[in-house]
């Protein structure tokens, strides 16, 4: 089978206008956040009408309170009627919350998105997924099938000094269950994200250490930082197929 190949709908501004560009660059799976009205099998329906599928759902979970982390609830019932398995989340909870009850918050939460058959892929975040070291060790804690990591290949950058994309996902790859494709120019704390493939991120190296283990998405593009934000959406689109030009030269694409 081929990669799923998706991109972010931030990128574009609302998901309906992402779902209405993607095709242009070749890509037909789309990361959406949860509709603000509930209606999951709306959204689900306007990326169909321009032949786009959710590969993921794109979310916060907060995990400050029982009643915090219950809410996400809704966002895996969503997930799970309209045939979305997995969710991204930037997980957080507030500096002064026990660890002990954060990972039951997290775990009780991940059991309910496993019984659902949907998947929590936590992103390369702090607190609990800074590294591959960090994610690996939280998942573990958690102890649940319904959280793995979401891999983002510049964030270990951004939040790290002094290693590299592929040492990050060498320590935790058997538990990705889901990638952000992004590059950078590799400064701590730089948020300089050029064109997949201009950076210094080793994708060929990802797709071959991912693709080993079996993994075939979903890779999802993630545009943001300083040298897109001030892109107009065509401008954007040109971007975007750069990327996409760049993956199928790699033999990621198709």
């Amino acid at each position: 089978m081929a990669n799923v190949i998706a991109c972010r709908t931030g990128m574009f501004g609302s998901a309906e206008a992402a779902f209405e560009r993607f095709p242009e660059a070749g890509i037909l799976n789309a990361e959406a956040p949860p509709p603000g009205d509930g209606d999951y099998a709306g959204l689900a329906a306007s990326a169909a009408a321009a032949g786009v599928t959710i590969s993921t759902l794109s979310t916060g979970l907060p995990l400050d309170t029982d009643e915090t982390a219950a809410a996400f609830n809704a966002v895996i019932d969503g997930a799970a009627a309209i045939g979305v398995s997995k969710v991204f989340v930037s997980a957080k909870a507030g500096e002064d919350v026990p660890r002990d009850a954060v990972l039951s918050r997290f775990r009780v939460t991940a059991d309910y998105a496993a019984a659902q058959g949907v998947v929590i892929c936590m992103e390369t975040h702090p607190p609990f997924g800074t590294n591959g070291d960090l994610a690996k060790a939280t998942i573990e804690a958690v102890g649940s099938p319904g959280l793995r990591f979401n891999f983002d290949t510049a964030n270990v950058y951004y939040y790290n000094e002094n290693t590299d994309t592929i040492s990050e996902l060498k320590k935790a790859a058997d538990l990705v269950a889901a990638v952000h494709i992004k590059d950078t120019d590799g400064g701590f704390k730089s948020g300089n994200f050029p064109e997949v493939g201009t950076g210094v991120v080793d994708f060929p190296g990802v797709f071959e250490l991912l693709g080993g283990l079996g993994f075939e998405g979903p890779y999802t593009l993630e545009v943001e930082g300083a040298l897109v934000k001030d892109l107009d959406h065509d401008q954007r689109l040109v971007f975007l197929r750069r990327c996409m030009d760049y993956l199928d030269s790699i033999g990621a694409v198709g």
